[in-house]
């Protein structure tokens, strides 16, 4: 019983924000094109702000382990490619089939990273997250830019996809923390309180603008697709590489990075990128982080559930 009402304190209050989106725009407060501009500004500047501001105060020293980062880097790039292979093979509209990869491999990461992790582990350290999000953040976004631009209605242009890539404000973020980091260099005094600030409420703000955001309407033409993004996401990937990294001995912090890695639902940012690209079907990637978020309430609770039960977190 115990176990069960961590679980809950864990999930539920990272869910409920989502819940407060909806009923705000049931209420009239939030509507579409609001959301849409939030969405849009959390994408520019708040989760920006917080990839930032997680890397730039993280500890090198407390992370001594860099089979994490490899394992996040390996990982998340053999997916990547598999899905490069295999999604063309299963579906033939091309308007869809960058979408059903970023749907599928990306993750939301770093909007939830940190306040998992918070909830888990209070007062806690959470560099771990933070130094791990410098692969995955970059990652995420570079071969989101590349699933969408090759399989977009224009002919591929390798300038345009590393144009994309470079001017992705998640990657430029990513890069100049890290830089910072690594150098030393501080932020003046008034420039740190205002990123921390943005950083602050990033989290916050994105739940409750995607609960604004939700919609079941429109599926009907594309059910097949929709399902198995959500199912190649929430079920496939957590049963293929939580068990791999358990097996790897990784352990608290570490698995719970793995686990967020590849259990959470598929970011708020993925319309956004779709939306950009010329022929990209991101009502798709819409519904999919709307069902992906919605099924995700269930598979964390239970991930985390049967993680804590074995004593792995």
């Amino acid at each position: 019983m115990a176990t069960f009402i961590t679980t809950v304190n864990i999930v539920v209050p990272i869910f409920l924000l989502v819940v407060l989106g909806a009923l705000l725009r049931k209420v009239g407060i939030l509507d579409a094109p609001g959301c849409a501009k939030m969405n849009t500004f959390s994408f520019d500047v708040l989760v920006p702000a917080m990839v930032f501001y997680n890397i730039y105060e993280a500890e090198l020293s407390s992370f001594t382990n860099p089979r994490l980062l490899l394992f996040c880097m390996a990982s998340v790039s053999a997916v990547f490619l598999v899905l490069m292979a295999l999604i063309p093979r299963l579906e033939k509209d091309r308007s869809r089939v960058g979408v059903i990869i970023q749907g599928i491999f990306r993750s939301s990461f770093v909007v939830l990273g940190m306040g998992l992790a918070a909830s888990m582990y209070p007062g806690q350290d959470m560099s771990i997250i933070a130094i791990a999000s410098t692969v995955v953040a970059p990652l995420f976004n570079a071969f989101a830019v590349i699933a969408l631009e090759v399989f977009s209605s224009q002919k591929p242009d390798p300038w345009r996809i590393a144009l994309g890539v470079v001017k992705n404000p998640l990657i430029i973020a990513s890069v100049l923390a890290l830089l910072m980091l690594l150098t030393g260099l501080r932020l003046p005094y008034l420039i740190d309180v205002t990123v921390q600030n943005l950083s602050a409420c990033a989290t916050t703000v994105s739940l409750v603008v995607l609960g604004g955001s939700l919609s079941f309407a429109g599926i009907g033409a594309s059910k097949k697709q929709l399902a198995g993004a959500v199912l190649g996401k929430m079920v496939v990937l957590p049963l293929i590489f939580i068990p791999l990294a358990v097996w790897m001995g990784f352990r608290d912090m570490e698995l719970l990075c793995v686990l967020i890695l590849f259990a959470s639902p598929s970011p708020v940012t993925a319309p956004v990128m779709a939306r950009n690209v010329q022929g990209a079907d991101w009502q798709l990637a819409g519904q999919i982080v709307v069902f992906s978020t919605t099924f995700s309430i269930l598979s964390l609770f239970c991930f985390i559930y049967a993680l804590l039960s074995l004593g792995l977190l």
